[in-house]
């Protein structure tokens, strides 16, 4: 009996233990923390400074996580002195580049105009990619073109950066980084920090759309994430948007009124609805794709230079009774929040797409070409960057 006595006690903590843990779970909806809680990324150039007063020269950007993980995707920001260097070209080497998110040779213009690379990329495979804490990952391999004898520096792996982590549930954890660090050219000089980028308030709930007529009809053009033509039939080719209108002088705002848009050949985004307004006052609109994040518009002709940084605060919007024209397709909606709508991006949109994957599931085929599949899975991805409706 005492020979067994010391089995039967290990067993009585391990049970008890077990029992506390089923309890914890059953009455307070806590399963025990995920380890990626801690988890950082680390970024390193290589090399890591240069001497070089005209000509160009290359840097790769290397990370290398705190422990092993399966990465979807990733954003972070390379800031340099555009008066000193300039961009060449980009080259992609953990994935590609998040097609009209992240900068390409195609925007060499705007970031040396901007001194700033946004590089946003994805994983084509729904499984992800595996980087090792063992060793260093090249991401990117960025090339400059020296203007100056001045010492300057490039920096990356500010606050803003981030790695999407595929948790064990599908869904996406945002992984920071370790810390900004620097490439030195001609001797190092102050460091430039990327502009955070700016995330709106939390989550809201999108009221339900109602129908009617007005005095001031808005002849809308839109354009969506991921949709650069138009889709194949006309089940495809039509979406239902949610549209309201905030006064700018009063704050008073309209109920959601729904229009039906379709596409051209351009993917460019036709449809109208009417609201009765006071025509005196100035306008902030919004709009809401049936698959993406709200947008707050301020102006009747709105541009960006990379897709989706379009921000404001006051409405310029002046209608008139009758037909408004207003062409908005110089900015991008983001995809993200799929059917039903909670206005954010979560892991249910993400899952949604995972478990549906080469089905024809109309809730998850962001950019209509009539099939769910790592396409929409990775603009889902890019408007994380955003997440939440727009206020």
């Amino acid at each position: 009996m005492r020979k067994e006595l010391p089995k039967i006690i290990t067993i009585f903590f391990i049970t008890v233990g077990v029992v506390l843990l089923g309890l914890n779970f059953i009455f307070f909806g806590q399963a025990p923390k995920s380890k990626a809680a801690g988890e950082t990324i680390s970024y390193v150039f290589d090399p890591s400074a240069v001497n070089q007063t005209s000509g160009d020269f290359t840097t790769s950007v290397k990370i290398k996580p705190s422990v092993d993980m399966t990465i979807r995707g990733y954003q972070f920001e390379i800031a340099f002195d555009k008066t000193k260097i300039q961009f060449k070209n980009i080259q992609y080497k953990t994935g590609t580049v998040s097609a009209g998110v992240g900068d390409d040779d195609s925007k060499a213009s705007i970031i040396n105009q901007n001194g700033k690379i946004k590089v946003v990329g994805e994983i084509q495979s729904a499984t992800g990619q595996i980087i090792l804490a063992s060793q260093n990952t090249e991401v990117v391999i960025v090339s400059f073109t020296a203007n100056s004898s001045q010492s300057s520096s490039v920096t990356t792996g500010a606050t803003d950066a981030k790695f999407f982590m595929i948790k064990a549930d599908y869904s996406l954890f945002e992984v920071p980084s370790a810390g900004q660090v620097s490439f030195s050219v001609n001797g190092g000089g102050p460091t430039l920090t990327p502009a955070p980028t700016v995330t709106p308030g939390g989550p809201t709930l999108t009221p339900t759309p109602t129908g009617g007529t007005g005095n001031a009809n808005l002849i809308m053009k839109l354009k969506f994430q991921g949709i650069i033509k138009k889709p194949a039939t006309d089940a495809l080719n039509k979406l239902s948007v949610k549209v309201k209108l905030l006064n700018g002088t009063t704050g008073q705002e309209t109920a959601y009124q729904t229009a039906e848009f379709t596409a051209d050949n351009q993917g460019i985004w036709s449809g109208n609805t009417s609201f009765n307004i006071d025509v005196n006052a100035k306008y902030i609109l919004y709009v809401k794709g049936p698959y993406h994040i709200q947008k707050k518009i301020c102006d009747t002709g709105p541009t960006e230079t990379a897709g989706g940084t379009y921000r404001c605060t006051k409405g310029n919007i002046a209608l008139k009774n009758g037909d408004n024209d207003l062409n908005l397709s110089g900015i991008v909606l983001l995809s993200g929040d799929l059917p039903d709508q909670d206005g954010s991006v979560t892991a249910y949109d993400t899952s949604l797409i995972y478990n549906n994957l080469g089905k024809d599931n109309d809730k998850c085929d962001v950019n209509r070409d009539g099939r769910c599949d790592t396409q929409d899975f990775s603009l889902v991805i890019a408007a994380l960057s955003v997440k939440n409706d727009e206020l």
